[in-house]
């Protein structure tokens, strides 16, 4: 069977806080993956969990979903106070497939592993709004990359370490196979220390590679093909029918804000971006996409400044980057501009907020 074959044969509460939506929602399992790493780490889950307002018993309702916002300062709560280095990495250990609800289930009725991801791809949202997974196929087999939807400097590099591996950690628990591995795994991130290299390698087991152009992981033919010992695709129709439920509940008002947000910020450190550009990226026309918008309650022009003030902040907070360089990375053709627009957002100049 070929892995094209092989690829074809396959109500909700949210919490939300007060904050823009291009960050979405995030459903229990990854919050609770994280947090079962950070108490191995001895953090104080009480106060990390009311530092970012988050209620105990909303861990325990498997149908909730807390805002983006919520979830990404929790992570940069978690990562800083875990002080291990690879916290990301680290977490991806507390991956317990069969709990993500329904996907889990989707994984563990497929025929095999291509099937798996062909299904569950298109549900992801149903698991959170963190990024979004683009199958790619290649000569060797086919190549997973993650593209990440958080802004957090600092939580970036975490969280896609601990996707990557958990998508690692998801096949070999489908394939029953502690083994498994891929062909390589590419990270954007800078390069680490020997010894973080190795940890990196004794998980994926596999070349890992740095200071790439993009986040993936290279799957070759026979994993891909190989039968789940656990397949039984007589479920799979009822399964699948109870996820688009689910994720035709979860409605699709913010699905445009998220992709658009998605890519403003991808074409931010390019310069100067137009309506029509980002509207290109999405298949839509500049005027087509700024009614949509409207429709949702918010201009194409207020989104680009929520998502610069948001990004600005999360930079003068958490990174020994200039204004100047600040300025480069939020699409500003001068540092002028850029103080007078972050002044109009917060009512005071970047300077006060590195002070804070």
């Amino acid at each position: 069977m070929s892995i094209k074959q092989a690829m074809e044969t396959q109500s909700m509460p949210v919490i939300k806080a007060p904050s823009s939506p291009s960050l979405g929602t995030t459903s229990m399992p990854p919050v609770q993956q994280f947090l079962q790493a950070a108490r191995h780490c001895k953090v104080d889950i009480s106060a990390a969990l009311a530092l970012v307002g988050i209620d105990k018993a909303t861990l325990y309702d498997a149908d909730a979903r807390i805002d983006g916002e919520q979830f990404q300062r929790l992570l940069h709560h978690l990562i800083e106070h875990s002080e291990h280095p690879l916290f990301g990495l680290y977490s991806a250990r507390f991956i317990q497939p069969d709990r993500f609800t329904i996907l889990g289930q989707i994984g563990l009725n497929s025929n095999n592993f291509a099937q798996a991801l062909k299904q569950a791809m298109p549900l992801e949202k149903l698991v959170g709004d963190m990024g979004i997974t683009e199958l790619r196929e290649h000569p060797q087999g086919l190549k997973m990359v993650w593209h990440c939807q958080y802004s957090h400097p600092l939580v970036i590099p975490h969280l896609i370490d601990n996707v990557l591996a958990s998508w690692v950690n998801f096949a070999r628990f489908l394939m029953e196979d502690n083994r498994a591995t891929a062909v390589e795994v590419k990270l954007q991130r800078s390069q680490p220390s020997l010894q973080e290299v190795k940890d990196y390698q004794a998980l994926f087991a596999c070349p890992v590679l740095f200071e790439q152009s993009e986040n993936a992981i290279l799957i070759d033919k026979a994993l891909l093909t190989r039968p789940l010992p656990s397949g039984d695709n007589r479920r799979l129709p009822q399964l699948m029918a109870n996820a688009q439920q689910r994720l035709k509940h979860m409605g699709s008002g913010d699905q445009l804000q998220l992709a658009t947000a998605r890519v403003i910020r991808q074409l931010l450190p390019q310069g100067t971006i137009s309506r029509d550009l980002v509207a290109s990226q999405l298949h839509l026309t500049g005027r087509t996409l700024q009614r949509k918008l409207l429709k949702q309650g918010i201009s194409y022009q207020t989104l680009v400044d929520n998502i610069r003030h948001e990004m600005a902040d999360y930079w003068l907070a958490c990174s020994e980057l200039s204004a100047s360089e600040i300025a480069v990375e939020l699409g500003f053709s001068d540092v002028r501009v850029f103080f007078r627009a972050y002044k109009n957002w917060s009512g005071h100049s970047p300077g006060v907020k590195r002070l804070r």
